[in-house]
């Protein structure tokens, strides 16, 4: 195999987007959870807890996860595109085909873990954007810059007017917020009763979760196009270098200290809204546009922080192997937490309090981070990064590390 067909491996890999991808997949896992184990009501309105420290694990989660590793997981996915076409530019060969073939089969398997597994699926919608990003793959800084920056700022506008719906639209506001708000017992019910049911009832639920989320929020509520612009800025970030050693620690801090202090004021502002407010619908709808902002900043602060703690090379091996089997990974926290919950396996659903659902992220995190990065001293790639480049490449990978 030429070294232009050869998939990137060992050291010709960035450690931090390795170490970022790793805290990313295990903090998404965090905040999935919730709706894993409960009615998706239970993702959105914290009230509707009632264990003695939920409230103060859902702030946390609120706090230091929602919508902030999200966003760098985004981000990471158009960083990818970049690293892929920039390395083939530097070999020769071309990498429209290359990267098309990769989200098309990441695409397939978005869709079945979407219908067969679990409704909170991400990659389908990754694969769909991507269509659009590569062919921005080889722009420069200030046209990805520019492009992501307009492309954001109309998604921002539209977000919160689509958010702001439902507040001010009595008939949208009886369509979504039973499924947003838990405000309909009936609808509780009946969700949890499909859930410890049989598989039948899960595809049931699945397939209908899936054409509402593709269609209705998706395309209609344009985070295509807020994945889009994030993809992009993620490409803007590698093209000038921010994932390089090379990056002055000074630029790290600062995004850390900028980036996290302001989340933290708009987690507060939006938090003590909720809360005065007896967690209103209303406020959660009008409050949209602070999640998105700090999802932006938090984003930003995180990814300097890493940036920081990559300088130490003292403790992140095993979340730069998280990183590198994230596809993996990313599957396995799906598989562990609803085989927990759903009636097919222990039927815990609806059973469990926040903090108990903690409890099981901290020995899913443990888990992972023991078994990543020994299966990666015997492996080159996880199983399933290992299936999805073969077909990526058309062969077999070499699967065993040799010596």
């Amino acid at each position: 195999m030429s070294t232009i067909d050869a998939p990137v491996s060992g050291a010709d890999r960035l450690e931090f987007l390795d170490v970022l991808r790793g805290f990313a997949v295990l903090a998404i896992f965090a905040v999935n959870i919730k709706a894993m184990f409960h009615p998706f009501p239970w993702y959105n309105n914290a009230s509707l807890w009632t264990g003695q420290y939920d409230m103060i694990v859902a702030a946390l989660q609120a706090f230091l996860i929602e919508d902030k590793w999200r966003t760098i997981f985004t981000a990471l996915f158009g960083a990818g595109i970049a690293l892929i076409a920039a390395r083939a530019r530097q070999k020769g060969a071309g990498s429209l085909s290359r990267i098309a073939r990769r989200l098309f089969f990441l695409m397939i398997f978005g869709l079945i873990h979407l219908l067969a597994i679990w409704n909170g699926d991400i990659l389908f919608t990754y694969a769909v954007t991507g269509f659009l990003v590569i062919w921005f793959r080889n722009a420069g800084p200030r046209t990805l810059f520019w492009t992501a920056a307009a492309s954001l700022l109309i998604a921002l506008v539209w977000n919160t007017l689509f958010a702001m719906g439902p507040a001010v639209v009595p008939e949208v506001r009886a369509e979504v917020e039973p499924f947003l708000w838990g405000t309909d017992p009936e609808y509780i019910r009946t969700t949890t009763e499909q859930m410890l049911g049989g598989v039948a009832g899960h595809f049931d639920n699945r397939l209908i979760a899936a054409r509402d989320y593709i269609f209705f929020y998706f395309f209609f509520g344009v985070h295509f196009l807020e994945s889009f612009a994030v993809m992009l800025l993620g490409a803007w970030a590698y093209r000038i270098g921010f994932f390089n050693e090379t990056t002055p620690s000074k630029v790290y801090v600062r995004c850390a200290v900028v980036g996290l202090g302001l989340a933290l004021v708009l987690d507060t502002i939006r938090w003590t809204w909720l809360t005065t407010s007896g967690w209103s619908f209303d406020a959660y709808s009008y409050g949209n546009i602070l999640n998105q902002l700090d999802g932006y900043a938090g984003a930003v602060g995180y990814a300097g922080l890493i940036g920081l703690l990559t300088r130490t090379k003292l403790w992140l091996l095993p979340f730069a192997a998280t990183g590198r089997m994230a596809f993996t990974n990313y599957i396995a926290c799906s598989l562990i937490g609803t085989t927990l919950a759903y009636g097919h396996g222990f039927a815990l659903f609806g059973s469990l309090t926040n903090l108990q659902l903690a409890g099981i992220m901290v020995a899913t995190w443990i888990a992972i981070l023991v078994w990543s990065p020994i299966w990666l001293s015997a492996f080159r790639f996880g199983p399933l990064e290992w299936f999805w480049r073969s077909l990526t490449y058309g062969r077999l990978q070499t699967m065993r590390r040799r010596g």
